[in-house]
């Protein structure tokens, strides 16, 4: 017989959620601030670039910042779900509530978007901006007079931009490192605050999935709600260690299937050959991977490869040059 919820509130423990306070952030979002401030009085912004690991509160921190002090003058467009730039502009104009059915062409779409940038300074919020088919939308946007704020897991993002858009955004970058285990256990602990029950989930639980989700705090709540949720179908009152473990599975499965999504044929064929082993140094990694494919690619793009695969959170590298190892992380 299931007992009385543990859980009282799911939403704070989601990914929708974005807190009134945004624990071990107040840096980033002052600088957010300062950047955007001058859209207020229909001045020219300081163009962001917010750069990160999964989990590290990319989104919330923006998010926060222009639904508190730019409502009325943003939009947010999730660049993994519209990727052209027909797709963005649309999205952006729906935000303002102008109504477009989506099959005008995309001379018309900016054509609607001029006219709505020449009334007030808007700012747009493209998410996972390494996602886009085509950059050129950077430029349609900065060229008329839109401000951007974009965010990515990739520091090396905007790198390849064309020069003609990199001198058209002039951006600010700002770094969202990995938390620490205190200071992720400091924001789980103010979650469970308004979601658990009181006396359901115990500090030191909380202390252990802090460490569990190595730094990422959207792991760390899918270990808690997922802990939380199999408490009560067992008929507990409280949530114990064994809850905790089964729900760090649990977890790593979801962080992992939409970074895996991220990676190209080769990427996955070289991931799943580590996978296996573990932990291969990178000369027999490269050696496997060419043993099993028809067209292997070249020494250089294979390291482009494992740099972006490291920087996914995926694998993590030790040692340098010909000594280099490569080993399983989630």
């Amino acid at each position: 017989m299931v007992r009385d919820e543990i859980i009282c509130n799911e939403l704070p423990l989601t990914e929708a959620f974005i807190p009134t306070r945004l624990l071990h952030r107040e840096g980033q979002l002052r600088e957010i601030e300062r950047c955007l401030k001058p859209a207020l009085k229909n001045k020219t912004i300081d163009n962001v670039f917010l750069v990160g690991p999964t989990g590290t509160g990319k989104t919330s921190v923006a998010k926060r910042i222009l639904e508190t002090h730019f409502k009325d003058i943003s939009s947010y467009t999730n660049c993994w779900k519209y990727r052209s730039t027909h797709e963005v502009l649309k999205e952006i104009l729906l935000a303002f509530e102008i109504p477009v059915h989506g099959r005008e062409p995309t001379g018309e779409l900016t054509g609607i978007l001029e006219k709505v940038a020449r009334k007030k300074r808007i700012i747009v919020f493209l998410d996972e901006v390494d996602q886009l088919k085509d950059f050129g939308v950077l430029y349609t946007l900065t060229r008329n007079g839109c401000g951007v704020v974009l965010a990515s897991i990739h520091c090396h993002a905007l790198m390849n931009l064309h020069s003609r858009i990199k001198s058209s955004l002039a951006i600010t970058e700002i770094e969202l490192p990995r938390y620490t285990p205190d200071e992720l256990f400091d924001i789980l602990k103010d979650r469970v605050e308004f979601s658990f029950k009181p006396r359901t989930l115990r500090a030191e639980l909380i202390r252990l999935a802090s460490v569990m989700a190595s730094g990422d705090a959207r792991s760390g709540l899918q270990i808690l709600i997922r802990a939380g949720r199999k408490a009560e179908i067992r008929g507990k009152d409280h949530v114990t260690i064994e809850e905790i473990r089964e729900a760090r599975k649990e977890a790593q499965k979801f962080r992992k299937s939409p970074i895996l999504s991220r990676l190209n044929v080769d990427e996955r064929i070289i991931y799943e050959l580590l996978e296996k082993k573990r932990k291969l140094p990178s000369g027999q990694l490269y050696l496997e991977y060419r043993k099993l494919v028809s067209k292997p690619v070249v020494d250089r793009a294979y390291r482009n490869y494992m740099t972006r695969m490291v920087k996914l959170g995926l694998i993590k590298s030790t040692g340098s040059g010909r000594w280099r190892d490569y080993e399983i992380v989630l």
